[in-house]
Formats: structure tokens, sequence, C-alpha cells
């Protein structure tokens, strides 16, 4: 059989040219030959057999001189069948190891986040979107995880690795996660929490209480009154002052907890990894909060493997951490303590992309037991290949990021403002873009337009980026990998 033959044949009948992937997989069960092609728009897998799969139907279907070749689209459906014999393309539940989450919104460079990865003693988490950046950039947790499973193929890596659904608040969102395969679930109770609570008078508080159910009265006595002694630096309070506005504020989120744990564990069993974010929420989170949800959530049954705090300081897009490094390492030296006391879990930092100045203290503190989530950090790669290759195409991007910067501070906290931004999109085709694409400032904007972005000019950016392939994943690569040696400093 001629292949060069079959793929002009494939073009003639899609109108569309697809070109063979470097690497090729051997399923002896099927006594097949699995080929990876890549159109413009559509990923396809390549089955050599001698004879055609009755279980899958072909897009194209060629026989020759005793052999058969069938193509299929990259499916949940194909994607399902051939992790049956590769089960390393299998998601699965964090391990011992520190875990790292990188997200791709474009869902175009897993192959290079992997190969960041894997090179340090991390469990890497490569399908990673929350519904807000599905919503954005209007994918399917599906999607994501069959462009993760991509780039896993493409690269060649036989590893375990995880499926993040993040940021999940609503049970539609956490099925649908469920359902495509998914491994990890945060779940984020920042809307469930009513933050006012705590700056109410005791006379409100004690009248809220009255009028309580019994369920929160029970879980008030159980607490109320004691002192828990972890460590020479910390001591946990639960006085009455200070349970009170605690237990009104986060028992529906507790609650919420339960609700979900059930609902994953009657469909997954203990096939799953759960992460508990407060990141989100109004406050920073304090020794006496955190003690008591990872408390109460075990008392209860619940098995979570991860918790982020919202730590003092900000935590803005594409940007370093600001804030005092030494109020970030006394606030997260309680927090271990409290999780070594506990047990079961490790903590997790959100919006980790780019915190560089305390990526030391973070794997030092946490004794190399974390999760670290970055997301934005490869979209901004993206766009300094589009600045390198094709100018003329990155001049666009910043305009729409520019005139849509209002709407996307909706979902996104950042302190950056429009009228703060060094040049408009007029000035930007006389900017130096290297040093434009440093600015704090620039980073952040391009960082929370990404949804605008792609649904003006999504197609554009993926056919450049796809000419420019290498490029593209090179700066992933190397951007990951400068995280990675940060964190990691010396021991690696």
């Amino acid at each position: 059989m001629n292949f060069a033959m079959t793929l002009q044949d494939i073009a003639a009948s899609f109108g569309e040219d697809v070109r063979p992937c470097s690497r090729s997989y051997d399923v002896p069960e099927l006594k097949t030959q699995l080929i990876l092609l890549k159109g413009k728009k559509s990923k396809y897998i390549g089955l050599h057999a001698r004879e055609p799969l009755s279980v899958l139907c072909p897009v194209y279907a060629q026989h020759s001189e005793g052999q058969f070749f069938g193509l299929y689209p990259f499916d949940l459906s194909s994607y399902r069948f051939l992790s049956a014999f590769l089960p390393y393309l299998q998601p699965q539940p964090f391990d011992s190891r520190p875990s790292f989450g990188c997200g791709d919104r474009l869902g175009m460079v897993s192959a290079a986040q992997v190969k960041a990865l894997e090179r340090f003693p991390v469990f890497p988490v490569l399908a990673q979107q929350s519904p807000r950046e599905l919503e954005k950039t209007h994918r399917t947790f599906a999607a994501v995880l069959l462009d993760a499973v991509w780039g896993i193929l493409e690269s060649g890596y036989q590893g375990s690795f995880g499926a993040d659904a993040d940021h999940i608040k609503d049970e539609r969102y956490l099925c649908e996660a469920r359902d495509a395969g998914f491994t990890v679930y945060t779940l984020d109770l920042s809307e469930d929490v009513d933050h006012r609570i705590f700056s109410e008078s005791v006379p409100l508080l004690q009248e809220r209480f009255q009028a309580s159910s019994s369920c929160v009265q029970e879980l008030f006595k159980r607490y109320a009154g004691k002192q828990y002694i972890l460590g020479p630096d910390i001591t946990v309070d639960l006085s009455e002052e200070k349970l009170l506005p605690i237990v009104l504020a986060y028992l529906p989120a507790i609650e919420k907890v339960e609700r979900f744990h059930t609902l994953l564990r009657e469909s997954l069993g203990s096939s799953f990894s759960l992460e508990i974010s407060l990141d989100e929420g109004e406050g920073v989170t304090s020794p006496e909060v955190h003690f008591f949800i990872a408390e109460e959530l075990h008392r209860r049954g619940i098995d979570f493997q991860s918790l982020a705090p919202r730590f003092p300081g900000s935590f803005e897009k594409g940007i370093d951490y600001i804030g005092s490094t030494e109020e970030f390492a006394r606030a997260l030296r309680s927090h271990v303590t409290i999780q070594k006391n506990l047990g079961g879990y490790r903590l997790s930092l959100h919006s980790g992309s780019d915190k560089f100045s305390i990526y030391p203290i973070f794997f030092q503190e946490t004794e190399g037991f974390f999760h670290l989530k970055t997301s934005g950090t490869s979209w901004l790669a993206a766009l300094e290949t589009v600045a390198e290759v094709k100018p003329e195409l990155f001049f666009q991007v910043y305009r729409v990021a520019y005139e849509t910067f209002e709407e996307n501070l909706k979902a996104y906290r950042v302190s950056v403002r429009k009228e703060e931004l060094p040049v408009t999109p007029e000035d930007v085709v006389e900017a130096d873009l290297h040093r434009l694409l440093a600015h704090p400032g620039i980073r952040q904007c391009l960082h929370i337009a990404y949804g605008s972005v792609l649904d003006a000019l999504g197609e554009e950016l993926r056919e450049v980026l796809v000419q420019a392939e290498v490029r593209h994943y090179e700066k992933v690569e190397e951007n990951l990998r400068k995280h990675l040696l940060v964190l990691f400093g010396e021991r690696f």
C-alpha cells in the first residue's frame, strides 16, 4: 500500500491536507499499527491492519494487497476504544508525587507541556479547565480530555496523568466532567460562603443562630470552646465567638461538598481525587477556617486529596505574586501545620502561573508535597509565538484585548486598569514587542482576553500556530521548564 498516495486520496476526499505525526504505535492485541494524522482543523487516527475493525466506522477506507487502512476521527468513541488497549491514555487520580496542573485553552500544546513536566518528579495534570474557560473557549470537558490525550500520543509519554475539572460550582458541570472521564474534581466553594456574616454584630449572629436548624446548632456544640495546639507556633482557637460565624458561613459549603462527593462515589467508587477550593473567597483563609472545614469533612467520611486556601497577598493573572513574601510564608507555615496534623491531603496553589518569587517558599514549607495550577501562562506563550512569527496578527490581537478590556475584567481579578496600559492599539505597531510582552499590565490585559480574542481571531490564530508548531511547542516547553526549575531549585 502506497501511503503517500493514500494521503493524497484523503486530501482529495476531504478537501483538507492531513499529515502524519512522527510517532506511531503497534497495538498487538488488534494486530494493528496506529498512526496519528493532523489536518488544519481536525485530528484523525489511522489504523493499518489486515482486516477492518468492526467496532469503529471509518470515514475513509482503503483495501490493497491484503492490507486495510482506515481513517477515523479522533473523538470520544475512538479514544475509548483505543484506551482499552493503551491503558496509559486513561487519566488517573493523584498519586503520592507532588502534582502540577497545566491548562491548555487552545487544546494545541499538551505534547509540549508533558515534555516539560516529564523531566521532573511530578504527577502531571494535563487536562485542566474550568467551566468559565469552557464557556469562553466554546469547548467541552470531553474536548479538553481528547486534546490532552492527543498530546500524550504525540509525545510518546506513557506515564500516568490527571484530568482536572477545575473550579466546579454546580452539579451540571460536575456530571459533564464525570461522564467525560475526568479524575480530579476541584470544588469551588466561593458562592456557597456568605462572607458578610463575619462583619455582623454579636447580637445579630446570636439571632441567626437561634433561628438556625438543629444541624447548625449541633455542629456548633461539637466544636465550641475547644483549642487545638498543633505546634509551637500555632493554636487553633475555636472559642464560641470565633466559631459561630465560621459555622454559619461555611456549613452550606460543607454540605455541598458532601452532596457532590456522594454523587461521585456512587458513580466512580474511589477512583477520583477531590480538591477543596477556598482561594476564590473574599477573605484570607484563617487557620480556624481551614481546620474546621478539613476536620468536619473528615468526620463526615469525605476523603479529599487537596485543599487550596486563600493566602495573603494578591495572585493576579500572568504576573508574579504581589505582597509580602514573609507574610505569605507565615500563613503557609500555619496551613502546612494543620495539613500535617489532620493528614491525607496536600496544599494547593491556584493562579500559580509566573509566581516565581514564592515558588521556593512554597516548595520548602510544603516539603515538596503540593499541587500547583497554571493555565494562562501557556496562552501567553502562544501569543508570544504569534508576535514573533506574524506580528501583524498580534497587533490585531492586542486591539481586541484593549477594546474588550472592561468586559474581560468582569471575570477576573487584576489590578491593572486600561488607562495604565503603556500603549494603545495605534501605538503598538511601533513598540518593541519582546519588551512589551514582559510588561505586567500588558500580560494581564492579554491573559484575561483569551475568550474575546478567540471569538474574534481564533481561526487565524490557530492557523498561524499550526504553521509555527515547532516554535510554539518550544515556547511552551521553555516557559513551563522555567516554572519547574524555580520551583524545584537546586534539588533538580
